[in-house]
């Protein structure tokens, strides 16, 4: 399971500092009652600071306040920081695996003279995409 994760609503998502998602490729199995409009970041990591959900007015984008995380336990929008977590470490696995059967792909296409991946993306290949 992931043990960090900060969500840039509507942008990016960040999970254990070394791997981004960017908001379009979250996937179909992203729920959005999880991270609802009137969020601009949900910080769960190690880095100094207060764990937190930052939240905003969506009409103009002004920030309206903070809720502290102190427990996987605790809630964001939906969910809870520990399913988070554990969905951001399957999504990166999916992603990972969709790259390397892309990559898989591209070398056998080399080896046999075909093109069956000329053109393609990971996503091609991420049956858990959108």
């Amino acid at each position: 399971m992931a043990t960090q994760i900060v969500i840039a609503n509507d942008d990016y998502i960040k999970i254990d500092d070394n791997f981004k998602i960017l908001w379009a490729d979250k996937g179909k199995n992203w729920v959005d009652a999880w991270c609802p409009n009137n969020y601009h970041y949900v910080i769960w990591n190690n880095l100094a600071g207060q764990n937190e959900i930052q939240t905003k007015d969506p009409a103009t984008g002004n920030m309206t306040g903070n809720t502290d995380l102190n427990a996987t336990t605790d809630a964001v929008g939906s969910t809870t920081v520990a399913d988070l977590l554990t969905w951001a470490e399957t999504r990166k696995g999916q992603i990972e695996a969709a790259k390397t059967a892309l990559q898989t792909a591209i070398d056998a296409d080399k080896e046999n003279g075909s093109t069956n991946a000329e053109g393609k993306t990971w996503i091609d290949y991420d049956s858990n995409y959108s």
